[in-house]
């Protein structure tokens, strides 16, 4: 639950060590919250900007920077 009571999805990417190296949070509708909690929509339907990620689960998969091959 974020700030004035919306609900917020954090999408966080961690290194090969567990450790945090960028992050983003999205205020989310009611809807967005019932699309993401019923696996509907992942988190690679939301993003940060700069990375993409893939959408093999929505909790967790991998992310690549763009434009880094």
């Amino acid at each position: 639950m974020g700030s004035k009571g919306f609900q917020e999805l954090m999408i966080c990417i961690l290194n090969g060590n567990g450790n945090p190296v960028d992050s983003f949070s999205h205020k989310l509708t009611e809807k967005q919250v019932f699309d993401i909690t019923s696996a509907k929509k992942g988190a690679h339907d939301f993003g940060i900007k700069g990375w993409t990620l893939d959408p093999a689960d929505h909790y967790q998969g991998y992310a690549e920077k763009d434009g880094v091959s």
